[in-house]
């Protein structure tokens, strides 16, 4: 059900050495491809690391990899995403973030383990893997099977209550007919 899949996923910071199948690496990747974008303009450019130099490329330049046996590097073509009329925002960013969560959630769904990385320096990780200058490196996406010492962090079931985090809108109840100021 999904909502256990959503409630049960977490965080793998340590992974076994279990290659993952290409079957499931590309099932990952498919989520990433449908996944909806701005005016579906698909500006996400995506790099599935697994190689051994691309990976140790890889973490010499960033040490959250966790040694995952793989990693999805979510860039985008900011040139090519969606720009509101209205604010001016480029929405590649959020685009790149829908892709993620989706190939996060089909890896979870595969019995795989992902941790969202966003602590790296985009210009290292261009250079290391040779990702060209117009895209953008928005995410990291270590996968691979949980170790069998992998364990949530203590902070995975803190959240706030829905009364913290929405607001209802509600229309604004109007004056009964025959009062003054109408």
């Amino acid at each position: 059900m999904f909502s256990d899949l959503i409630r049960e996923r977490y965080s793998v910071r340590e992974y076994s050495r279990k290659p993952v199948e290409e079957e499931k690496l590309r099932a990952v990747l498919e989520a990433g491809r449908l996944a909806p974008t701005a005016k579906n303009a698909q500006p996400q450019r995506i790099y599935a690391v697994k190689s051994g130099d691309m990976l140790e490329k890889l973490r010499s330049v960033c040490g959250m990899t966790f040694d995952a046996p793989a990693v999805i590097v979510i860039c985008a073509d900011l040139s090519a995403s969606f720009v509101s009329p209205f604010s001016g925002r480029n929405l590649g960013e959020t685009d790149a973030a829908i892709v993620t969560d989706h190939m996060m959630l089909q890896a979870a769904d595969l019995g795989l383990g992902t941790c969202w990385v966003g602590w790296f320096d985009p210009a290292e990780i261009k250079k290391a893997l040779g990702i060209p200058e117009n895209l953008e490196v928005m995410n990291l996406l270590p996968i691979g099977y949980p170790s069998e010492n992998s364990k949530p962090s203590p902070r995975h079931g803190d959240r706030k209550p829905l009364e913290e985090t929405v607001t209802e809108i509600r229309a604004p109840a109007f004056p009964a007919y025959g009062t003054a100021g109408i």
